[in-house]
């Protein structure tokens, strides 16, 4: 069995898939796999759509270049991750954003033509590609609506409260990445997201150690979205 079989077991795309079910499946496609360094380019804006990338190992960052001549990082996906679906079926026939490699990383790559013999044949990979692209679509929408507020405080409260999903039963978050991702995530600078951290850290709202977040007041975190 191919080493990433297991890696596919635990994917987007193969979820409620068994392994000997991936064992049938991949020999029956084309597909090609490729390594790359930190911070190399995977798609770049304006490239012809293919192909869509399944992570193996690493982790990539999908960064949007706005008119300001800013950069905004839009998604972050890690291992079992699919990317580049969205833009595959699109009407378009480019990649609307820069895809880079952030740690080194290694990617599967299946083409459209090759995805569309997929899903035609298996109801289950249908769903899951369907889902992706519904929970692509649903994030984009809340990173939307996170840039639409207009204090860094505001967009804080917001990204805790709705965009990170490693809540415990103790109001405990963990990061899932590091504050200076996190800044470039909030369109903000380092300084001015540390800034306001201490500034709400102060007040009770939260608590900092490392990577960990501890809401303490949730009401007080959700109040600042209304000032």
């Amino acid at each position: 069995m191919q080493n990433f079989y297991k890696i596919l077991y635990n994917s987007d795309l193969f979820k409620n898939k068994t392994l000997k079910e991936i064992e049938d499946i991949m020999p029956s496609i084309q597909y090609s796999v490729k390594n790359y360094e930190k911070d190399e380019l995977i798609f770049r804006i304006g490239q012809p759509v293919k192909y869509i990338g399944i992570i193996l190992n690493g982790y990539i960052e999908i960064q949007k270049n706005l008119a300001s001549g800013n950069v905004i990082a839009i998604f972050e996906k890690k291992r079992g991750g699919l990317f580049g679906e969205g833009s595959v079926f699109s009407k378009s026939d480019t990649y609307p954003c820069n895809i880079f490699s952030k740690s080194k990383s290694t990617i599967l790559f299946i083409s459209k033509k090759n995805m569309l013999n997929l899903i035609s044949n298996d109801l289950i990979l249908l769903e899951n590609l369907l889902r992706s692209i519904s929970n692509r679509a649903l994030l984009l929408n809340l990173k939307t609506e996170l840039l639409s507020y207009s204090s860094i405080q505001k967009k804080i409260a917001f990204s805790l409260l709705y965009l990170m999903d490693d809540y415990t039963c103790n109001n405990m978050i963990t990061l899932p990445y590091s504050k200076k991702n996190w800044a470039e995530h909030l369109n903000a600078s380092r300084t001015s997201l540390f800034r306001e951290l201490k500034e709400i850290c102060d007040q009770n709202i939260i608590h900092i150690e490392n990577k960990i977040i501890t809401i303490l007041n949730r009401d007080s975190l959700e109040s600042l979205l209304n000032f």
